[in-house]
């Protein structure tokens, strides 16, 4: 897959077709993602980040500041994540996009337990479990419950 997203970047580029090149930029970080790759897929969606913002791409940019963010996470930059999953939350949060807000709320939960500020990261899981149960998407609604509830038996604990 990563080979397969590096040709659509080279092509996407010679055609200049930026959304295109955007795109493939997103798809290629997830893909490093996958293999533990996280310094180069924070360099490549920085790059998808500038394209989007270039190109006035708000639904773009947010997806490729949530994906940025779990990079970040993986990476132990868990204060940038943070930023970066905030900035996402508020970017879908302007576009109604309340999948996308969920997500980025969901994540910024996992980032803010992940660095022992448990009380924000019960608001922010609150906050995403209202996005989905809003939506009806049991899958999702079932993972956040968990993390809420872990994060709730940790404060309980501490």
């Amino acid at each position: 897959a990563i080979t397969t997203y590096q040709d659509a970047v080279v092509l996407c580029r010679d055609l200049g077709d930026r959304h295109g090149e955007g795109r493939a930029l997103n798809n290629l970080g997830l893909a490093l993602q996958e293999v533990r790759q996280f310094g180069e897929a924070i360099t490549v969606l920085q790059q998808c980040l500038h394209i989007c913002r270039d190109l006035g791409d708000r639904h773009g940019e947010g997806r490729a500041l949530n994906n940025l963010g779990l990079a970040l996470r993986e990476s132990r930059r868990c204060e940038e994540a943070i930023a970066t999953y905030q900035d996402a939350a508020a970017i879908h949060r302007d576009l109604g996009d309340r999948h996308g807000q969920g997500l980025a709320l969901n994540n910024l939960g996992l980032a803010l337990h992940d660095m022992g500020r448990v009380d924000e990261a019960i608001i922010a899981f609150k906050q995403a479990l209202t996005m989905f149960d809003s939506m009806k998407d049991d899958h999702i609604l079932d993972f956040v419950r968990a993390k809420l509830t872990a994060a709730q038996r940790q404060r309980a604990e501490g």
